[in-house]
């Protein structure tokens, strides 16, 4: 899909996102997902799929507690709220309603939020509820951790 096409298939498929607005910041790549992304690596694609990546330290599930799990693992924590903090990163997960995890998007030290679509293109957008309400579900949680180095 094109950049003009995914911009159309995501204010389709997201009602808030198109309501609010976003910016595709990265052209489409099968190189790396959301979840990738959310700990910044553009190299592998994250999933509990046998044939991809997933830490060791996180159990291979669909279930959301697998994701809280391997960003827990990774040094993230539970946290009230996606207002921006200085010195603090932070992560939005979501889920479907049968509790299976669907995405994960970050904020960016602006207090904006961003997502890698799949395969498709990176975007910026408003805050994590953007996203809710179409094929990823709803935010599950937010997490934080120190900014490293």
């Amino acid at each position: 899909m094109d950049t003009p096409s995914w911009a159309q298939f995501l204010n389709s498929a997201f009602p808030t996102l198109s309501g609010e607005g976003f910016q595709i910041v990265a052209q489409p790549s099968d190189n790396y997902n959301c979840i990738a992304y959310a700990v910044g690596d553009f190299h592998n694609w994250w999933d509990n799929n046998p044939v991809r990546y997933w830490p060791a330290h996180a159990a291979r599930s669909s279930g959301i507690e697998s994701l809280v799990e391997v960003f827990a693992g990774l040094g993230f924590e539970r946290c009230d709220d996606g207002s921006a903090e200085d010195g603090i990163q932070k992560i939005a997960l979501y889920a479907n309603s049968a509790g299976d995890w669907t995405h994960a998007a970050v904020q960016q030290p602006n207090g904006r939020w961003r997502s890698k679509m799949g395969g498709g293109p990176l975007i910026e957008h408003h805050s994590p509820e953007s996203l809710s309400g179409g094929p990823y579900g709803e935010v599950h949680c937010i997490m934080r951790r120190r900014k490293r180095p």
